[in-house]
């Protein structure tokens, strides 16, 4: 589930993210949509130098990685007529434990695998890309709270409905990471953060920023128990009355989270 919602973030390219793991600007977003078996790879791009590179998020450790990658491989290579430069970005709390390899009596394949902790956040809190900014939480940080007063800053200069959309994404994104929940709640009620705010040119002012704040926490939450209830119901089988009633879920609304899945 957190994997959709990271990919979700792609409405544009993470520049930076792609130029730290590659050395290479992309160029263009590519089609990631694969008719064959209803595919779609997290992201697939084109470099500054024409080769292909493609991207999965993974938020859990997965002992099929290796195929899936390998079914990519072969997927992108049959439509864009390259074989790409292929990455595993790892956004899980647990410690990786995922090979980044394939081998058999007739095949030898091998994909790139990185923990998104071992990026330094600075880089993409400092990037121009909001992708860039809200993946940053999910890096090793050392100081919270300027990366919050960044992050912050940022999703002010957005239009209401923008800064709503990526705000929910953060929060949902945060989930992974079970102590910074605590830390975003504690800055906000002890104001740590100076908010520098012009209410006569910014019509995003603090006040704005509190109600969005409370909407997209709602929202979020509210979206984390869904999702969590589709896991539930697929993974260990459990019927959908009791775990809609259980995580006081609207029925209707599970069924079409179920149906979309």
């Amino acid at each position: 589930m957190y994997d959709k919602t990271i990919r979700n973030l792609f409405y544009e390219v993470p520049t930076t993210l792609i130029k730290l793991l590659v050395n290479q600007k992309p160029k263009k977003l590519l089609n990631s949509h694969f008719p064959i078996q209803e595919r779609e790879a997290d992201l697939v791009v084109e470099l500054e130098n024409g080769e292909i590179f493609h991207l999965e998020i993974q938020s859990s450790n997965d002992k099929s990685m290796p195929k899936r990658m390998l079914f990519y491989y072969v997927l992108i290579e049959n439509i864009y007529k390259k074989y790409p430069i292929q990455y595993v970005l790892y956004v899980g709390d647990k410690k990786i434990n995922m090979k980044n390899k394939l081998k058999t009596p007739s095949i030898d394949f091998e994909y790139n695998i990185l923990d998104i902790r071992e990026i330094n956040c600075k880089y993409l809190i400092e990037s121009d890309s909001i992708q860039d900014n809200i993946l940053a939480i999910l890096c090793k940080i050392d100081n919270f709270e300027y990366f919050f007063d960044k992050i912050i800053h940022k999703l002010m200069k957005l239009n209401p409905k923008k800064r709503e959309d990526y705000l929910k994404r953060l929060i949902l994104l945060a989930r992974l990471r079970p102590n910074i929940m605590i830390k975003i709640n504690d800055i906000i009620k002890e104001n740590k953060v100076p908010i520098v705010i012009d209410k006569k040119t910014d019509p995003f002012y603090l006040e704005g920023w509190n109600e969005a704040w409370n909407e997209a926490w709602n929202e979020a939450w509210d979206e984390a128990k869904i999702n969590d209830a589709v896991v539930m119901i697929k993974e260990f089988n459990l019927p959908l009355e009791k775990v809609a009633e259980k995580l006081n879920i609207d029925k209707k609304k599970l069924i079409k989270k179920l149906k979309e899945n």
